[in-house]
């Protein structure tokens, strides 16, 4: 189920239902170039101080709630004390910043949309300006990765599930802290480079770097000269998966790559069914992405 603006120009802010221990969930909305753009917060209901912030953008032609839903981090708030946001693209999509006529609100300024949230919550003392963290899949994967390129020092840490850099623009932040997730047999977010869901649209959706090309671009920034460790698990047989964790030797930032082999379009762990798994592909359960992500982020001193 999709979010609807419930307010205009104004902030607006009210508890809905509980969620997960000690956790409340509350809409809200503010104004962003003249129009109301809404996210939805996630925090521990009793908070002596400003919290960590992760941001998960949802993927293309998703929701905010769909996001929620597969990646569950809304569940892991109360325990784990930190503040969740899950925000609504415009059309359900986000400006990541491919080029092509066929995306929707290609100027919808989404770079803005996460500096007021971001903005917001710090004012309001639910969130900790050094330790905002940006997670999201596909094109929100690829909307986290402009948004830090773009916010640089204001962003601790990203995490992009299957999404690689677009061709279109060039990451100018000076090093980031990052976790790649990629799946070798996805036929959307194509593991070697090229069209976006070539074969799968009649739309151009745009065109990708490799996730090799993609991983070079950190290496360099994070001053990466080599690996430090790798380990393959493949203990679940039925998935039909590998994870192959990769830690990159960096002086500036930490990095690392967990490659599912013959994973497709999806978010490893989450729980999907037959028809899920035939559209996008593999669900890897040889690691549970969200927990991944989150001791990744945990483990960063912030900013």
């Amino acid at each position: 189920m999709s979010l609807i603006l419930r307010a205009a120009l104004s902030f607006v802010a009210f508890v809905v239902i509980a969620a997960g221990a000690f956790a409340a969930e509350r809409e809200r909305a503010l104004a962003v170039d003249g129009s109301a753009r809404t996210y939805t917060l996630i925090a521990p209901d009793k908070a002596s101080e400003p919290l960590p912030l992760l941001i998960v953008y949802h993927g293309g032609g998703q929701t905010a709630e769909r996001a929620r839903r597969y990646t569950r981090f809304d569940e892991w708030a109360g325990r784990e004390n930190y503040a969740v946001v899950y925000p609504q693209g415009k059309n359900n999509q986000w400006n990541d910043g491919r080029v092509s006529d066929d995306i929707s609100d290609r100027n919808a300024n989404d770079i803005e949309f996460t500096r007021e949230i971001v903005e917001q919550l710090v004012a309001e003392g639910v969130a900790d300006r050094g330790r905002v963290f940006l997670t999201g899949a596909s094109n929100g994967g690829m909307m986290a990765m402009r948004a830090a390129c773009e916010m640089g020092n204001a962003i601790a840490g990203i995490a992009p599930v299957v999404a690689n850099l677009p061709v279109d623009w060039e990451c100018r932040a000076k090093a980031m802290p990052v976790l790649f997730i990629h799946g070798t047999d996805d036929e959307f977010m194509p593991y070697e480079g090229g069209e976006v869901a070539k074969g799968k649209t009649r739309r151009n959706l745009g065109t990708v770097r490799s996730a090799d090309e993609t991983i070079s671009v950190f290496q360099r920034m994070n001053g990466c000269s080599g690996v430090k460790e790798m380990k393959t698990l493949d203990e679940v047989g039925r998935d039909k998966t590998a994870a192959v964790i990769t830690d990159y030797d960096c002086k500036s930032a930490p990095l690392r790559q967990i490659e599912i082999q013959g994973g497709g379009h999806t978010w490893p762990g989450a729980r999907t069914g037959v028809l899920a798994d035939w559209l996008l592909g593999n669900t890897s359960e040889e690691v549970n992405a969200t927990a991944e992500i989150w001791n990744f982020f945990r483990a960063l001193p912030g900013r």
